[in-house]
C-alpha cells in the first residue's frame, strides 16, 4: 500500500515545489516593479528626499549646499536649481536679526513710555542704534542729519515718519548698476578674480557663481589658485564637476599666479564666457601676501587686455566694521571693483552693507543668506531695503529673541 502511494506523494511534492518557485519569482518581479515606480516618482520629486543604498540604509540625496548631479558629468548638461522657497522669503528671514537690531529698536523709541523724550534725546538714541547695527559712525551721523533735516520741529513724532526718511536715504546709498552682469557678450572671456581674507567663503562663492552661470547657459572655467590649501582645490573641483564647468588646477604648493595664467590662457583658447579665479585667503595687513595678489592680477592680464575685468571681494557680514578695513586694503592692492557680502543670515550686523556702500563707494554685487546655491543672489537694493524694513511678524520675532538684540536704549 505504501509502495503504491509513493509515486503519488512524490508527484505532489514536485508540483508543490514548482508552484512555490513560481510564486517566489512572481513576488520578486512585483517587488522590482514597485521599486522602479518608487524611483521614478522620487526622481520627479514625489517622495521623501531619501533613497536606499542597497543595504537597507537610507542615504541623503541632493539638498542644501549639495548641487547638481552626483553622476558623471559630460560637461554639456546644464545644472538644475533646487526648488525652494522664494528668494525674498529667504532674504527676509536671513535679515531678521539685523532688522531686530535696527528697525525694531527704532520703533521702540516711540512707545508710550518715551512720549515725553526730547527731540535731541531721540536723535541721539537713534544714532546709537545705527552704530550698534554696524552702520558705522560716519554713515550713522549722515543718516541722522538727513532725519533732522527732513523732519524739523514736531514732525519727529512717530516711527513711521522716521522709517520713511531712513528708507529713502538707505536706498539711495545702496543703489548700483541695474543692468550689471558678470559676463558680457562683448568680452569673451570675462575674467573675474575672487579675493578676501580667510574663512569668508571665497571658494564656495566661486563655486556657486560657476553653477549659476552654467545654469544661464554660459561656458565657465574656474582656476584653483588657492594652492596652499589642498581642501580648497578639491572643493572647487567638486563644485566645477557638479556645475559642468572645467577646473584648472596644478600641483599642491604651485605658484598661484601660474594657475591664474593657465586658467586665463585656456579660457581664451576655448572662447569661454567666464573665467573665475579663486585665490587663497590672506590677511589684509600682511603686505607680502597682498603683493602676491597683485602679481596674480598682473599675470591675468597677459593674454586678455584689461583683465581681470572684475575683482570681487568676498566679505563676511558677521565681522561688522572690520569688513570696512578689509575693503580698504584690498581695493588699494587688488583694485576691487565689487563686493560679495556673505552670511547675512547669521548676524545682526547687516548694517555694514550700508556703511560699505557709503564709505567705500563700491557696488555690492551679490549677497548670501545661507548654504545652498540659491541662497547667493545678485544684490538688488530695493529687495534688501524691503527686507530690512519689512513689517514686524510673529515669525520674525520667534527667530530672533530679545537676547539677540544687544543692549538697550534709555531716554
Amino acid at each position: 500500500m505504501t509502495t503504491e502511494l509513493f509515486p503519488q506523494i512524490l508527484g505532489f511534492i514536485l508540483v508543490a515545489a514548482v508552484l512555490g518557485a513560481a510564486a517566489f519569482w512572481l513576488g520578486r518581479r512585483s517587488a522590482r516593479k514597485s521599486d522602479a515606480n518608487i524611483a521614478e516618482h522620487s526622481a520627479a520629486g514625489k517622495t521623501p528626499d531619501t533613497r536606499s543604498d542597497g543595504h537597507g540604509q537610507a542615504q541623503e540625496s541632493v539638498a542644501g549646499q549639495k548641487v547638481g548631479s552626483e553622476a558623471e558629468s559630460t560637461g554639456n548638461e546644464l545644472p538644475q536649481a533646487i526648488p525652494s522657497v522664494s528668494w525674498f522669503s529667504r532674504l527676509s528671514s536671513g535679515m531678521s536679526k539685523t532688522q531686530n537690531q535696527l528697525i525694531r529698536q527704532i520703533e521702540s523709541l516711540f512707545t508710550s513710555q518715551n512720549e515725553k523724550a526730547s527731540r535731541e534725546a531721540i536723535l541721539d538714541a537713534m544714532l546709537e542704534i545705527l552704530v550698534r547695527a554696524d552702520v558705522g559712525i560716519r554713515t550713522a551721523e549722515m543718516l541722522i542729519e538727513r532725519v533732522r533735516h527732513e523732519l524739523p520741529g514736531a514732525e519727529l513724532s512717530d516711527a513711521g515718519s522716521v522709517k520713511t526718511v531712513l528708507r529713502k536715504e538707505i536706498l539711495s546709498l545702496l543703489k548700483s548698476d541695474a543692468g550689471w552682469s558678470l559676463t558680457s557678450p562683448e568680452q569673451k572671456p570675462a575674467v573675474v578674480l575672487m579675493v578676501g581674507v580667510n574663512g569668508v567663503g571665497k571658494t564656495t562663492t566661486t563655486g556657486k557663481l560657476a553653477f549659476k552661470e552654467r545654469q544661464a547657459g554660459k561656458t565657465v572655467i574656474v582656476g584653483a589658485a588657492d594652492t596652499f590649501r589642498a581642501a580648497a582645490v578639491d572643493q572647487l573641483e567638486q563644485w566645477a564637476h557638479r556645475a559642468g564647468a572645467e577646473c584648472v588646477r596644478l600641483s599642491e604648493g604651485a605658484d598661484p599666479a601660474s594657475v591664474a595664467f593657465e586658467c586665463v590662457k585656456r579660457a581664451v583658447g576655448q572662447q569661454s564666457d567666464l573665467c573665475l579665479v579663486d585665490t587663497a585667503g590672506r590677511l589684509h595687513n600682511r603686505q607680502d601676501l597682498m603683493q602676491e595678489l597683485a602679481k596674480i592680477k598682473r599675470v591675468a592680464s597677459k593674454d586678455v587686455q584689461g583683465a581681470p575685468h572684475e575683482v570681487l571681494l568676498v566679505l563676511d557680514a558677521t565681522t561688522g566694521q572690520n569688513a570696512l578695513q578689509q575693503a580698504k586694503a584690498f581695493r588699494e592692492i587688488a583694485g576691487v571693483t565689487g563686493l560679495v557680502l556673505t552670511k547675512l543670515d547669521g548676524t545682526a550686523k547687516g548694517g555694514v552693507a550700508i556703511a560699505l556702500a557709503n564709505e567705500m563707494k563700491l557696488p555690492i554685487r551679490y549677497i548670501g543668506v545661507g548654504e545652498s546655491v540659491d541662497d547667493l543672489q545678485p544684490f538688488v537694493a530695493e529687495e534688501f531695503v524691503d527686507a530690512l524694513f519689512a513689517p514686524h511678524s510673529s515669525q520674525t520675532a520667534d527667530k530672533t529673541s530679545r537676547s539677540e538684540v544687544t543692549g538697550s536704549i534709555t531716554l
